[in-house]
């Protein structure tokens, strides 16, 4: 079961990125609402890599739980929502330096 769970994020994380890093316009992952960047490719390749990184530290995180068990487990889970914090963190600031200016 650990391994069908392993596999299956790891396939949703390569393909949202993949996703992202091949669409020519703004992708809609992160944020839904219409938003206006200075540079979609290099947007976009940001956003890529942000998924591919929470990717990593979440297989990394729910390995550990798994390894470890008992109490270790809990604390990788919350350890593994902290992560998802850090990463809409880090887009906000994505997102802010790459808003054209008006």
């Amino acid at each position: 079961m650990d391994l069908i769970i392993f596999l299956f994020i790891a396939f949703m994380c390569i393909n949202v990125a993949i996703k992202i890093f091949n669409c020519e316009d703004r992708n809609k992952i992160f944020n839904k609402r219409p938003i206006e960047v200075v540079d979609v490719k290099k947007y976009n390749k940001l956003c890529g890599s942000l998924v591919i990184a929470f990717g990593v530290a979440a297989e990394i995180t729910l390995y550990a739980g798994n390894l470890l068990g008992g109490w270790m487990s809990l604390l990788c889970t919350l350890l593994l929502i902290g992560e998802a914090v850090l990463v809409m963190a880090i887009y906000n600031k994505i997102e802010r330096k790459m808003l054209k200016k008006r």
